[in-house]
């Protein structure tokens, strides 16, 4: 079953960010920072904590322009003064389609999502923020959107793509759940098969399970946890991990 075609996106419409906006608070900061190190990814804290709005805005400019050229699917710039950065509409967020889907149409359109991420990531290519909140699709192409996160060069490009992956997939977790871990795994397949990542991948979840597991176990003491809606996406979530390591390697694109 191929995703279905949303509506088309506005040519004229545009977007701006402007340096004058409130940046990511400390504690928000810290919660992003000992998430990562928690799950093994260790993004730098220069990285994470945000104190120079106009250093955001250049550096997010400077993707956008850097990716266009390379061919992908991002918001074109429209003007860009230090200070605001303006871009076009890529269209409706995939987050925000599959929140209009009934259960049963939602696994095609993830699957989609993430191979045409291990497509993009077998280019050589990163997002640092892909959840499917920043990731669009108008039928034809997926697009992503939102490059402030700057992750490169201060981490590995590998580790990078791994935590691009994870991101996606805990981005997924409420929509997986209902379909149970079988569709964790028809995810993470779609990745393995579409790139060339899923080695590195499936190492990192390896690594990465008895944490998550530790967590949940503890949370079972608690039995306002142990129901809680959050426990239940984050158990589907590692039923279909578990599934996914425990496989023979797949095929890989050349």
């Amino acid at each position: 079953m191929s995703p279905p075609v949303p509506l088309p996106h506005s040519p004229t419409k545009t977007w701006t960010k402007t340096a004058d906006r409130p940046l990511r608070s400390l504690s928000k900061s810290l919660g992003i920072w000992v998430f990562a190190h928690f799950v093994g990814v260790p993004v730098p804290w220069r990285a994470v904590r945000q104190t120079d709005a106009r250093a955001l805005l250049a550096y997010e400019h400077e993707r956008l322009v850097a990716l266009a050229a390379a061919g992908e699917h991002v918001p074109a710039v429209r003007a860009f003064d230090g200070f605001s950065l303006t871009t076009s509409d890529i269209g409706e967020t995939v987050d925000y389609q599959l929140h209009r889907m009934t259960e049963g149409e939602r696994l095609p359109l993830m699957c989609a999502a993430s191979a045409d991420l291990a497509a993009f990531h077998a280019r050589g290519q990163w997002h640092g923020g892909a959840q499917l909140r920043n990731t669009t699709w108008d039928g034809t192409h997926f697009a992503r959107l939102d490059f402030e996160e700057r992750l490169r060069p201060g981490m590995a490009l590998e580790t990078v793509q791994v935590y691009d992956m994870l991101q996606l997939t805990l981005s997924l977790a409420r929509y997986l759940q209902p379909l149970g871990p079988g569709a964790v795994l028809a995810v993470l397949q779609a990745y393995e098969s579409a790139g060339t990542g899923g080695p590195a991948l499936r190492t990192f979840m390896a690594h990465l399970l008895p944490r998550l597991q530790r967590v949940s176990r503890i949370a079972a003491w608690s039995k306002r946890l142990d129901s809680s809606r959050e426990l239940m996406r984050l158990r589907t979530v590692l039923e279909g991990m578990a599934a996914f390591v425990a496989m023979p390697q797949g095929p890989q694109v050349r």
